[in-house]
């Protein structure tokens, strides 16, 4: 078997060559299996390119991911621990490589934990209450000391609605009415961080 697959549309590797002894990836794109073995035994890697050279034996896990034909590789290169998410283009090619790969490879079917990235736009959200306090409470704090505080420049309406806040609330409103709010957006964020871990099929050494 020797197999070479290009998929342009995946976010990360480009190419990947399965034979019965190793499997070559890159996040490059080339268009022939001579290009890419051309490129990949010959030439210095750059210190952004993405290469692999995976010895079936040293791969230590495959996380699945089959509702995104993909599936993440865990194994070791060069004494160091590496991984790498393979995207495929289709379901049949999704399965025929896993099968390939399943047969070189002792690996037991189990179930492992893993944590989504669904708790990073809550944890992101957080922000906005945060600078918001931090620019109101400034603007309360310069109008208690008697200072002009101008508004100029783009988005004057919301500049003014901040002012008219601040100038309303006063600073220590601000900062406890502020701290309330971010500290709500904290704990969905934080649910969310909880609630990231999930079941993932996969097998393991």
């Amino acid at each position: 078997m020797d197999t070479f697959i290009i998929n342009t549309n995946a976010t990360y590797i480009k190419n990947i060559l399965i034979s019965e002894d190793f499997i070559k990836v890159t996040d490059e794109d080339y268009k022939t299996k001579e290009a890419f073995l051309e490129k990949f035994n010959n030439s210095k890697k750059g210190i952004l390119d993405t290469r692999h050279h995976i010895v079936y034996k040293n791969i230590e896990k495959i996380v699945l991911y089959e509702d995104e034909l993909a599936y993440q590789v865990y194994f070791k290169e060069n004494d160091k621990k590496e991984m790498c998410l393979l995207h495929l283009a289709t379901l049949q090619q999704y399965n025929e490589v896993l099968d390939a790969i399943l047969s070189q490879v002792n690996l037991k079917k189990s179930d492992v934990k893993i944590r989504t990235r669904g708790w990073i736009k809550p944890a992101i959200y957080t922000l906005i209450p945060a600078i918001l306090t931090f620019a109101i409470y400034m603007s309360a704090k310069q109008l208690e000391a008697g200072e002009n505080v101008q508004v100029s420049g783009s988005r004057r309406g919301l500049k003014k609605i901040l002012l008219q806040i601040s100038e309303y609330l006063g600073s220590t409103n601000v900062l406890l009415l502020g701290s309330v709010v971010t500290c709500g957006f904290i704990y969905f964020a934080y649910r969310a961080y909880q609630k990231s871990i999930i079941e993932q099929e996969a097998f393991i050494k």
